[in-house]
């Protein structure tokens, strides 16, 4: 949503969706709604067992706002290197209002613009899991190498 009304505050009800829907899936460890250290967030903890064993940890920070921006982190952590990549709807300079920060860590010079759903449960479902799926195989053929 872009116009006048630029307020933000935490889409709680599109949060709790996501929880259970989250909660849901056999690749999902553990979810956390609105944890002490990130009020404002789902962290999605992914099951480390449908990756290769180089993998340690991977999950998903999510944050919607009422006023329709969002964020959507993904951290792996793969032989103690830390990885992420983000999915954005916020206004800011260096970027249209959706965007893309690609891996390896998320750097402002390498965001690619895009065009999201407007329903953030749209984005993760079209955008976000296809990109997860594709990232594990990558991973998978990248071990058998």
């Amino acid at each position: 949503m872009t116009g006048p009304d630029r307020s933000r505050s935490v889409d709680e009800a599109t949060l709790r969706y996501l929880a259970r829907a989250f909660g849901r899936r056999p690749e999902v460890y553990k979810t956390s709604l609105f944890p002490t250290n990130k009020l404002e967030s789902l962290v999605v903890t992914l099951d480390a067992e449908y990756y290769p064993t180089d993998v340690e940890s991977v999950s998903l920070e999510l944050r919607a706002y009422t006023n329709g921006d969002f964020h959507v982190s993904y951290h792996e952590t793969r032989a103690g290197d830390r990885r992420w990549c983000r999915w954005d709807r916020h206004d800011q300079p260096h970027n249209a209002w959706d965007h893309y920060h690609p891996l390896p860590d998320v750097g402002t010079a390498a965001a690619i613009d895009r065009n999201y759903a407007i329903d953030l449960t749209r984005v993760v479902e079209r955008t976000i899991l296809p990109w997860i799926d594709e990232r594990v195989g990558a991973l998978w053929e990248s071990a058998t190498d």
